[in-house]
């Protein structure tokens, strides 16, 4: 799309605007309620793998070693209101996906060897409308759109199941159908990476957690980064030595209990300073496949990781955890998000 007019959303306008059409424009999509997803506070069991007694402890890792990470996977997303029909909402979305490549480091789009049938695919970008069919019928919707995206329902998969006529909850709905549609984007592009890599001994870094898909979650070369902390796996002194940790040292390795698919390692890191800032300033938790192997790759990873901090992220407000190729990533699809104007 390249920064471009955003094709679906146009052609929603343009049937909000045709006579005895039911549907109602919102003006202008940046000055509409953004559907942002809220994930919550969540609590989860977790099991500690690396100590006999059960317990955390804090592990200095060593200093930062030569990174092995070629390879870097990240996805945005962006939704607002578009249309009303009645109190109904319709939501407007786009979302983009991207595996980035670093070499001679320099990063560009990986693309990957004609053979493969994936040359230059790993760039995804997509809009779609997202509604409950129950409320709206979806081939109106989709005559005014003429293939330029898709349509999803946020309705219930049950038919018997309620949905009330509560704009705030169906904007809610609407938000978290967008996120999971957003993860389906950048699990392809995982799926296309492990097939494409072969027996290239590159790794994969993941923005988020690795549980994307089974196969991602199993995969012996890639590791996922967690910035946001919405998740308690610990309480009382194992919290504590987690949020006690200082630069360059890990925790115990653990598996969590919340795991849809293929069971994943994890451990958190400290990767910078925290003196004078908040007690997760610097603190990511870090995923790798279930393996025998996870506790002797804990360290070895975490040094990569802290190889990854310089450059600086900035001037993004994230930059204590944010690394900077994931920032290249996020920045190349944001400037070819298309105009919403």
């Amino acid at each position: 799309m390249a920064g471009g007019a955003a094709r679906l959303l146009t052609r929603l306008r343009r049937l909000a605007r045709e006579p005895g059409s039911g549907f109602a424009l919102v003006e202008a999509a940046d000055a509409a309620p953004p559907v942002e997803y809220d994930e919550g506070l969540t609590e989860a069991d977790a099991e500690v793998i690396e100590e006999p007694g059960g317990r955390l402890r804090a592990i200095p890792v060593g200093p930062p070693a030569e990174s092995r990470f070629t390879c870097f996977l990240d996805g945005i997303q962006r939704a607002a209101v578009a249309l009303y029909h009645g109190p109904v909402p319709v939501v407007y979305a786009y979302a983009a996906a991207v595996v980035r490549m670093r070499r001679d480091r320099r990063m560009g789009t990986l693309r990957a060897a004609p053979a493969s049938g994936y040359a230059t695919r790993f760039l995804e970008e997509r809009e779609a409308a997202f509604f409950p069919f129950r409320y709206v019928d979806p081939s109106t919707v989709r005559a005014a759109l003429d293939g330029a995206g898709e349509v999803i329902d946020t309705g219930p998969e049950k038919p018997d199941e309620p949905l009330p006529l509560f704009p705030p909850l169906l904007q809610a709905r609407a938000a978290a159908r967008v996120n999971r549609w957003r993860e389906g984007l950048e699990a392809e592009l995982a799926r296309r990476w492990m097939e494409a890599a072969g027996d290239d001994d590159g790794w994969l870094l993941v923005d988020g957690s690795l549980t994307l898909s089974g196969e991602l979650a199993a995969c012996p070369r890639a590791v996922g980064v967690i910035k946001s902390h919405r998740t308690r796996f610990f309480d009382g002194d194992d919290m504590r030595t987690v949020l006690g940790l200082e630069a360059g040292e890990r925790t115990s390795v653990f598996q969590p209990g919340t795991r849809r698919f293929t069971p994943v390692h994890s451990w958190y890191l400290r990767l910078r300073p925290r003196a004078g800032r908040d007690v997760f300033w610097g603190l990511v938790r870090v995923e790798v496949a279930a393996s025998e192997r996870s506790v002797e790759l804990a360290d070895e990873v975490s040094r990569w990781l802290l190889a990854e901090t310089a450059p600086l992220a900035l001037p993004d407000p994230r930059w204590d955890r944010l690394l900077y190729p994931i920032r290249d990533c996020e920045q190349y699809l944001r400037a070819r998000a298309p105009r919403w104007s």
